[in-house]
C-alpha cells in the first residue's frame, strides 16, 4: 500500500523537490516560455499579414477608413504580438545576473507599451448581441477578452515590477518569474478559448484552441497535478462553453432507435476530445519526469563538484569559483581579507600507524574544525591533508591557536599539528588559485617546524615565490639557450693530492637574475618533477665537454655525474647516458655515476635493476651523501658500489669531536673491507687532510682544493699545473 502510494505521489509531483531540481525545471519553463513567444509573435505576424491582404486591403480600396480597418481586424494580433515580444525580452535577460541599461529601457518599453495597448483594447472591443450573436455566446466571448485583457495587463506589470529590481536592486525575484510564466500560459488558454469558440460562428472546428492547449502543455511544464489540475479546468470549461452552441456541433450524445428501443450513444467527438486530452496529460508527465530525472542527474553532479566526497565540505574548484565571485565583490580593504592554506604536519605517519580508514575519519574531523572556526567564511579541502580557507584576517592567531591544541589532542602517541601559510589580497582582480598557491608556498617555508603555527606570505618571500615560478617556466628556454652548463670541482688522491677526477654540478646563468646557484633551482625542479631535463643537459654538456679536450689533445680526467631519484622515473636515465657516451664516443671509464642515498629508499627492484645495469655497461657506480639517510647499512649490503662518500657533516667540528673521528674510521674500515673505495667531502683544513689520510680515505674533495669552476678555469688550472694531473687513474 505505502508502495502504492508512494508510486502514485511521484508520478502526480508531490514528492519534496531539491532546490536545484526546483531551478533545474523553473530554467525549463523559461526557455519554453522563449520559444512560445517567438511562436506568438510569428504566428500574429502572419495574421496581421493574412488580415492585411484578405480584409483590410481590399475594403481600403473601397473607401474604407485605414486606422479603423487596422483597429478592427488586426489589433489583437498586434496587442498578442507586444506581448510576445515583452515575453521574449524577458526570458533572454532572465538568465542574466544583472541587466545593462539598455536592456532595462527595451524591456519597461515593451511592457509599458503591452499595457497601454491593453487599457485602449479593452475600453471598444467587447462583443454586442445581435441576431447572429446570442446574450450567451456574447457573454463567453467578453469573459474570454477580460480574461486575456486582465492577464495581459498582469504580465505587463509583473514584467515592469521585475525588471525595476533587477536593474535598480541588483535583485532576481524568482516568484515574479513564475507569475509571468503562468500568466503567460493562461493568456494562451483564453486567447484559444476566444479564436475557437468565435470561429465556430463560421462553422469551423477548435483546432486554434487545441494547438494552444497542446503549446501550453508540452512546453511549459510545472508539476503533473497542476498540469492536471489546468488542463482539466481548460478542457472541461471548453467542453462546457462548446455546448452552449448547437449548430454544427457534434458533441451532443445522439439518440438511436435499435430494435425499437431508444438509446444514447456518446458521441465520437466528445470521445476524440477525452482522447486528446488523456494524451497530452500523458505528455506532459513523460516531460516532467524527463526534465526531473536529468535534474536529478545534474544534481548528483554537480554536487560531487561542488563537495569533497570524504569530507563534505566545499570541493576545490568550486571553492575558486565562489572565491572568485567574492573578490570581485570587493570594493575596499582588501588586505583585509585573506586565504589560508592548511597543512597537517606528520599526518603521513598517522596514516602508516593507524591505517587508511582512520586516516580518512582524521580528516573528516579536520574539516569540522576548520568550518566550525570559520563559520561565515568559504572552507574547502584541496587535496590529501591540505585544506584552504577565505576569511577576514580578524582573530586568525586565536583561531589558528584552538585549531593545533584540537589537532595536537586529537591523537596522544603520534605528534599532529598544523602549519599555515596565509596571503592577504591587495586588490579585487587576483587570481584565487594564485593567491592559494602563495599562501601554500607560506605554509611550505614552515614545514616540519613543529613549534610555529603561521606564516604571512611577504616581500621577501615574494621574490622567492617569483624565482620558483620563472625556475619552472623557463626550465625548457634554459636547455635550449645553453643557460644550464656544469661547474667542475676537484677530486684528488689523499696521500699524493693530485687530481684524479672532478664532478659536475649545474650552475644556472640566467639572463634575467644572473647566475642561479643549486638551491635556488633543484628543490624546484624536484618538487615540480622537471629535475631530469637539467639533469640530462648536463650529461650531455659534460660529454660534448669531454670530447672537446680529447680532441684538443688536452689532459682529461673522469668525472662524476649525480642522477637524482627522479630521473629513473621520469626518463630511462641509464639509457640516456649510454646513447650519450655513445654519440660523443667518450671512453666509459671517464664517467661515474653518482646516486645519493635517499634516492634509494624508494621502489628497491626498479633501482636495483638501473643499478645493475649501470654496472653491466661498464660504469662506475658511487654512493653519495653516505651517512645522511636512514638506512646507510641496508643500502651498503643491497647495492654493489665502486665509491662511498662521506657526508661533509662528518668533517664539521672534526678536530673537536673524538666520536666523529672515530665514527668516520670505522665507515672507512668498513668500506675497505667489502671491497669500496672512500672519498669524503667538504674537506677545508690540512688537519683533515691529515687524519683521512691517516685513518685510510681514499679521496678528498672540497674547497682546499678548488671550488666548483666552469670548465675554462678548470682546464686552465690543469694547464698552469694547479692542478696536476694523477698518473694513477681508478
Amino acid at each position: 500500500m505505502n508502495k502504492a502510494f508512494r508510486f502514485i505521489s511521484h508520478l502526480l509531483g508531490f514528492e519534496k523537490l531539491s532546490r536545484y531540481e526546483k531551478k533545474y525545471l523553473h530554467d525549463a519553463n523559461v526557455r519554453s516560455s522563449r520559444y512560445m513567444a517567438v511562436i506568438a509573435i510569428l504566428l500574429e505576424s502572419w495574421m496581421i499579414i493574412r488580415q492585411t491582404h484578405a480584409k483590410i486591403i481590399p475594403k481600403y480600396e473601397a473607401g474604407g477608413d485605414l486606422l479603423k480597418l487596422i483597429i478592427t481586424y488586426t489589433s489583437k494580433y498586434w496587442l498578442f504580438m507586444l506581448i510576445g515580444l515583452a515575453v521574449l525580452l524577458f526570458c533572454i535577460y532572465q538568465k542574466d545576473k544583472r541587466m545593462s541599461k539598455v536592456q532595462y529601457r527595451s524591456l519597461i518599453a515593451a511592457s509599458a507599451a503591452c499595457i497601454l495597448y491593453t487599457a485602449v483594447l479593452g475600453l471598444e472591443s467587447f462583443t454586442q448581441v445581435s441576431e447572429s450573436v446570442t446574450p450567451v455566446m456574447a457573454g463567453i466571448m467578453n469573459a474570454m477578452l477580460v480574461a486575456v485583457y486582465v492577464l495581459l495587463f498582469a504580465i505587463g506589470t509583473i514584467i515592469i515590477v521585475y525588471a525595476v529590481l533587477k536593474y535598480r536592486k541588483n535583485r532576481t525575484v524568482e516568484v515574479l518569474e513564475h507569475l509571468v510564466i503562468i500568466c503567460f500560459i493562461l493568456v494562451c488558454l483564453a486567447f484559444g478559448v476566444f479564436v475557437s469558440y468565435s470561429d465556430f460562428w463560421g462553422g469551423k472546428e477548435i483546432i486554434c484552441f487545441l494547438t494552444m492547449v497542446l503549446y501550453a502543455g508540452c512546453l511549459l511544464i510545472y508539476r503533473p497535478y497542476v498540469t492536471l489540475l489546468i488542463l482539466g479546468a481548460s478542457f472541461l470549461g471548453f467542453y462546457r462553453v462548446l455546448l452552449t452552441y448547437q449548430n454544427g456541433l457534434t458533441f451532443q450524445d445522439q439518440e438511436i432507435v435499435i430494435r425499437g428501443v431508444t438509446e444514447k450513444i456518446i458521441s465520437g467527438d466528445s470521445v476524440n476530445y477525452i482522447t486528446f486530452f488523456i494524451s497530452l496529460a500523458t505528455i506532459c508527465f513523460a516531460i516532467y519526469h524527463g526534465r526531473l530525472n536529468e535534474a536529478k542527474k545534474t544534481t548528483e553532479l554537480e554536487k560531487s563538484a561542488r563537495e569533497d566526497a570524504l569530507t563534505g565540505i566545499c570541493g576545490f574548484s568550486y571553492f575558486v569559483e565562489l572565491a572568485k565571485e567574492r573578490i570581485q565583490g570587493l570594493t575596499e580593504r582588501f588586505e583585509e581579507n585573506v586565504f589560508l592554506f592548511f597543512d597537517v604536519h606528520n599526518f603521513k605517519a598517522f596514516n602508516d600507524q593507524r591505517g587508511f580508514e582512520a586516516g580518512n575519519r582524521f580528516l573528516v574531523t579536520i574539516a569540522k574544525y576548520i568550518t566550525d572556526l570559520f563559520p561565515d567564511s568559504l572552507c574547502a579541502r584541496q587535496a590529501d591533508d591540505h585544506f584552504v580557507v577565505f576569511t577576514n584576517a580578524a582573530g586568525i592567531p586565536e583561531k589558528l591557536e584552538k585549531l593545533d591544541r584540537l589537532v595536537h589532542e586529537y591523537d596522544k602517541e603520534i605528534l599532529l599539528c598544523i602549519n599555515c601559510g596565509a596571503y592577504h589580497l591587495s586588490s579585487n582582480g587576483e587570481d584565487p588559485r594564485l593567491a592559494i598557491d602563495r599562501a601554500r608556498y607560506a605554509a611550505a617555508t614552515i614545514k616540519n617546524r613543529f613549534q610555529t603555527v603561521y606564516a604571512e606570505y611577504d616581500k621577501k618571500m615574494s621574490d622567492q615565490y617569483h624565482k620558483k615560478l620563472y625556475v619552472i617556466n623557463n626550465i625548457d628556454n634554459a636547455v635550449e639557450n645553453g643557460w644550464i652548463i656544469p661547474f667542475y670541482q676537484p677530486v684528488v688522491w689523499s696521500d699524493t693530492e693530485e687530481l684524479c677526477g672532478c664532478e659536475a654540478l649545474a650552475r644556472w646563468m640566467d639572463p634575467v637574475y644572473g647566475q642561479l646557484y643549486p638551491n635556488e633551482f633543484i628543490p624546484v625542479l624536484e618538487e615540480y618533477r622537471l629535475i631530469h631535463k637539467l639533469d640530462r643537459s648536463i650529461f650531455e654538456s659534460v660529454c660534448r665537454d669531454i670530447r672537446t679536450n680529447l680532441d684538443a689533445g688536452k689532459p682529461v680526467v673522469p668525472v662524476s655525474l649525480n642522477f637524482s631519484r627522479l630521473d629513473f622515473e621520469l626518463m630511462d636515465a641509464v639509457q640516456e647516458l649510454e646513447d650519450l657516451v655513445a654519440k660523443y664516443s667518450i671512453p666509459k671509464e671517464l664517467i661515474h655515476v653518482e646516486v645519493t642515498e635517499s634516492a634509494l629508499t624508494d621502489d628497491f627492484i626498479k633501482l636495483n635493476e638501473a643499478m645493475n645495469r649501470i654496472k653491466e655497461m661498464g660504469y662506475a657506480l658511487w654512493l653519495d651523501d653516505f651517512g645522511s639517510g636512514y638506512s646507510s647499512l641496508n643500502v651498503l649490503k643491497d647495492y654493489q658500489f665502486d665509491v662511498v662518500k662521506i657526508d661533509m657533516r662528518f668533517l664539521s667540528n672534526l678536530d673537536n669531536s673524538e666520536k666523529a673521528k672515530t665514527l668516520i674510521d670505522c665507515i672507512i674500515q668498513m668500506a675497505n673491507r667489502i671491497d669500496m673505495l672512500t672519498l669524503t667531502e667538504g674537506v677545508e683544513t690540512e688537519t683533515q687532510v691529515e687524519f683521512l689520510n691517516r685513518v685510510g680515505c681514499n679521496r678528498l674533495q672540497g674547497y682546499l682544493f678548488g671550488k666548483p669552476m666552469p670548465k675554462e678555469e678548470f682546464n686552465r688550472r690543469i694547464e698552469e699545473n694547479e692542478l696536476k694531473v694523477s698518473d694513477k687513474q681508478l
